[in-house]
């Protein structure tokens, strides 16, 4: 008999190596969010700047400390997204089955430019 994770799992294994950008941003971005939540509740935890205090005095306290975390879990997740999609190399967002021509590559070389630089005349 299968288990309920296996509803969740399967269908994401199913997505495989297809779509390693997708993944890998779906992850991090949780990951963020995660890491997010934690900053958001240390700050009012530990009650910095006098937050909590302020915060839970006013008759909203669980709707101002619900868009804390979630500004601080938003703001990380795309942080932390945007950082490891930029890690990808030009290749990764393609299937792995697909076969690519070699490009030829060229070692780009430095190039010496002329420059004048005119300092002003003293009187």
């Amino acid at each position: 008999m299968r288990s309920a994770a296996h509803h969740v799992i399967d269908p994401w294994r199913r997505w495989g190596e297809r779509h390693r950008l997708a993944r890998a941003m779906v992850l991090n971005w949780a990951f963020g969010m995660a890491i997010g939540v934690f900053c958001a509740s240390l700050l009012l935890a530990f009650d910095i700047f006098g937050l909590r205090s302020l915060l839970w005095r006013s008759n909203i306290a669980f709707v101002g400390s619900a868009m804390l975390c979630a500004a601080f879990a938003f703001t990380f997740g795309g942080v932390v997204a945007a950082a490891a999609v930029m890690q990808f190399d030009e290749s990764d967002d393609e299937p792995r089955d697909r076969r690519r021509r070699a490009r030829p590559s060229r070692a780009r070389q430095p190039v010496a430019a002329p420059v004048r630089a005119e300092a002003p005349r003293r009187r």
